[in-house]
């Protein structure tokens, strides 16, 4: 009896220890990113950001980073999946200019055992250049801000749904799901998985203007990724995404369990928040001084078939009683995964700036 509560006193002592060293680590770390974030040029940011990669990749190579609860580092992104197997780190670098580039890291753990692989995601895109349609590897990524991991059964294996912003061009702004997945432990991106009619897609980017905001959230209650439908300002702009804008209709791309895909289905209905608190808003343009500007909803639901809305071309906010487009109550069903009990702050929520650096950003 004796043996065994020295056993496990030693056990709590190495972990003790294991969690000091990591959190002197991590206030090392938040120096490195403070001076980052308090860089006046360029040329000072990305040799700073140079130097917090080189700590990050340290840190997180460290006995018990994996599961370690950040709690300095503000303004980075910690993502933790489901089945506890996939972490991500993830943070942008804004420009005087307004533009940006992106860094992380993605981290796989081989389920039953300890072993951690951890790779770095380089940002290679020019942001005028077309986002990727194939699958990528970490070297050749396209840089973007993640927000939310989802993971999902597709052909016999776990993958995950990533949604995630990039702030595209000084004009537009981007929102994205993509997918990842694991060759071994090498982390790709992009998988067939996203049904939209007739066309498959490995992965779905939508651009919009930089003076609006584009939701997409998940919505685990029916299985679902919910996003704003955009369109052009006028119809003269039609194609030119720089000038479109959230109509107040949605779409989304729900999860088939039998197909083990995400199809897509537009003008889906939208609930209200339970939070009465919550304010309701949209976006629209001011004929007047020609600008985007964020409106407060004076009621819970505008009707479509109230007198005096407006049809917005043939993308419409459907009422509750659309028939093929009834909710179910059955919760979103996860792979067979242990319960995700860490908590950390949401990304999505960060201070970022607009824009993208308008040069091809290398990361080293």
């Amino acid at each position: 009896m004796k043996f065994v509560s020295l056993f496990f006193f030693l056990v709590l002592a190495q972990l003790s220890f294991t969690q000091s060293e990591l959190q002197q680590k991590e206030a090392r770390l938040n120096e490195s990113l403070l001076k980052l974030r308090s860089a006046k040029t360029d040329e000072e940011m990305d040799r700073l950001n140079i130097v917090f990669k080189k700590e990050m990749e340290a840190f997180l190579k460290s006995e018990g980073a994996f599961d370690y609860p950040f709690t300095l580092l503000k303004t980075i992104a910690v993502l933790d999946s489901e089945d506890e197997l996939v972490r991500i780190i993830n943070w942008n670098i804004e420009y005087t200019d307004y533009s940006y580039s992106y860094g992380g890291f993605v981290l796989k753990k081989e389920e039953g055992k300890e072993k951690v692989t951890v790779t770095e995601l380089i940002d290679k895109l020019d942001p005028y250049a077309p986002k990727p349609e194939g699958i990528i590897d970490a070297k050749n990524w396209y840089g973007a801000l993640y927000y939310k991991i989802i993971p999902f059964g597709h052909h016999g294996k776990t993958e995950y749904l990533l949604i995630g912003w990039d702030g595209g061009t000084t004009g537009s702004n981007f929102k994205l799901m993509d997918v990842l997945t694991f060759s071994g432990n090498t982390p790709k991106f992009g998988s067939p998985v996203f049904k939209a009619n007739r066309t498959t897609l490995k992965r779905v980017v939508y651009e919009y203007s930089n003076l609006s905001n584009m939701s997409m959230r998940f919505d685990p209650k029916n299985g679902r990724v919910v996003f704003d439908h955009l369109s052009p300002e006028s119809p003269v702009l039609e194609g030119v995404y720089s000038y479109y804008i959230p109509d107040m209709s949605y779409d989304c791309y729900r999860y088939d369990y039998d197909a083990e895909n995400w199809v897509l289905q537009e003008d889906v209905i939208m609930t209200n928040p339970d939070d009465k608190n919550v304010e309701k808003s949209f976006y629209s343009l001011n004929s007047r001084t020609g600008k985007v500007e964020k409106n407060r909803m004076n009621a819970d639901w505008i009707s479509p078939k109230d007198e005096g809305v407006e049809n917005n071309g043939t993308h419409v906010a459907r009422t509750e009683n659309t028939p093929e487009d009834q909710m179910t109550t059955e919760d979103f069903r996860l792979p067979k995964v242990r319960l995700f009990s860490r908590r950390h702050k949401n990304p999505e929520i960060m201070p970022v700036g607009r824009g993208k650096k308008n040069k091809k950003t290398t990361t080293n």
